[in-house]
Order: structure tokens, then sequence, then C-alpha cells
């Protein structure tokens, strides 16, 4: 007798309706391929999914004023503290705290209203990612909104309030790719990231391999100490910044 089919909701879609709901749409190795590629635009939700999940961003929005708002101050709590609850109201703009969850646009030295920017914590912040960052500058995430693939690949996002691709780890040799093309790598396999080259650029150096693997180090380290490889077989990414002032990264982990 097959169980019956979970409630279909609204919201973030839970690991039983993804399951019934949602067939994966890529296999294991197609979301690597794709990561390795830099095709990532094909990676894609389930099509079902991704109306919901526009119905989704557009109630988000209408409440908290944007789906930025939402995620700094709702999902990464980098927003209304105990002392300044959330409410529609003070969703009109994103706010944001520093460390000590200090609002007071002058004790910020902010201007009023607060910045649109995601505010970076005043107690002596770091010029840029790595991977032993204090936790209050990153927070892992699973995605609420995953894209479509094998229910046993967990969809992870980290997002952090500095910097990753920063000019003290990537030399000027090699910023126009990485600016177009953005980090990414594997964990866990003997699968190893292909440097990708500008349209017109000759064979890669020796130095400028290095230079590249020097800009994806700290990240791939991050990706190792949070996503052990004696557990875990990751694929990684890290696009060029798509929301001011919030870098993040994709981690696409399957449970060895």
């Amino acid at each position: 007798m097959s169980s019956s089919p979970p409630p279909l909701g609204t919201g973030p879609p839970t690991d039983e309706e993804i399951e019934y709901y949602y067939t994966p749409m890529f296999s294991w190795d197609t979301v690597k391929d794709q990561v390795d590629s830099g095709d990532l635009g094909n990676l894609k939700r389930h099509p079902a999914m991704q109306i919901r999940y526009d119905k989704w961003v557009a109630e988000m929005a209408a409440v908290h004023g944007t789906i930025v708002a939402y995620l700094v101050n709702v999902r990464l709590g980098w927003g209304p503290t105990e002392t300044r609850p959330a409410t529609p109201a003070s969703h009109a703009n994103p706010t944001y705290t520093d460390v000590e969850g200090n609002t007071d646009s002058r004790i910020l030295g902010l201007p009023t209203p607060p910045s649109t920017r995601p505010l970076t914590p005043s107690l002596n912040p770091p010029e840029y990612f790595t991977a032993d960052i204090d936790s209050k500058f990153v927070k892992i995430l699973r995605n609420d909104w995953p894209y479509s693939i094998p229910t046993n690949v967990k969809h992870s996002v980290f997002w952090t309030r500095v910097p990753i691709i920063h000019p003290a780890i990537v030399s000027p040799k090699i910023w126009k790719r990485i600016e177009k093309d953005g980090l990414w790598g594997f964990t866990g396999s003997d699968r190893i990231a292909e440097p990708k080259k500008l349209p017109g650029e000759e064979d890669d150096s020796e130095e400028i391999l290095q230079l590249v693997k020097d800009a994806h180090r700290e990240t791939h380290k991050f990706v190792l100490d949070n996503w052990p490889e004696d557990q875990w077989e990751t694929a990684w990414f890290v696009n060029p910044p798509s929301i001011p002032g919030l870098a993040h990264g994709h981690v696409f982990a399957r449970k060895k």
C-alpha cells in the first residue's frame, strides 16, 4: 500500500514534498559537470517549484519590502533584534545591526534611514573572506528552494558580510577572468576544477595557474572545513557578487 502524498504547501518545500512532487532533473554527475563548465544558468529548480517560488517571493516582498530585506532581516538574522522586533512596517526598507545588536544609526555611523547594504560589524572586520573567518561574519544556510538535484545531495549557501572575491587574494593578472567566471571547485573526490581562460588568452603559464589556485584557496579550505572530505563529496561555486553587500557561495554536498 503506497503512502499518502504529503500536503502541498506554498512556502519553502519540505524534504517530503521535494521527494514526492519534484522529481530531480539533474544527476549528481550533471551537477558537477555544470559547476565545472561555468554554465550555471542550466542548473534550475523544477518548473513546478519555480512557479511556487515566484509566488512566494512576491508575497515576501510585499511583507518585507524586498526579498533582500527578508533575507537579511529574517533568514540571516542580521537585522531586527529582540529590542527592535521585526514587523511589516519595519521592513519597508532593510535594517541592519552590528554584532552587538546596535541599530541606532548614530551609534553605527550610518545615515538615516539605515543604508540598504548589509552592515559589516564594527568589531575589527576582516578585509576579505578567509577559511577561518569569525562566525559573526558568515552563516551557512540550507537553500530553502534548492535546484532540481538528487534528494541525497544537499544544497547549502554560505553568506558573508565581507568580500569573497577581493584584490588582496585575486591578482590583477587574473582579475578579469575571476570577475567573469567566479570561483569553483570540488572536494571529497579526485575531480579537479579546470581553469578557464578568456577569449584570446594564451595557454596558462605556471605562474597564472598558481595565481588561480591562490584565488580559490580560502573558499576551498572553508568548504573542506565545513564538509569534511572523508564524509562528503562536494561541488561548490562562488559567482561574482549578484546581491550588493552580500557575498555568497553555493555548496552541493553528497554524503559518502
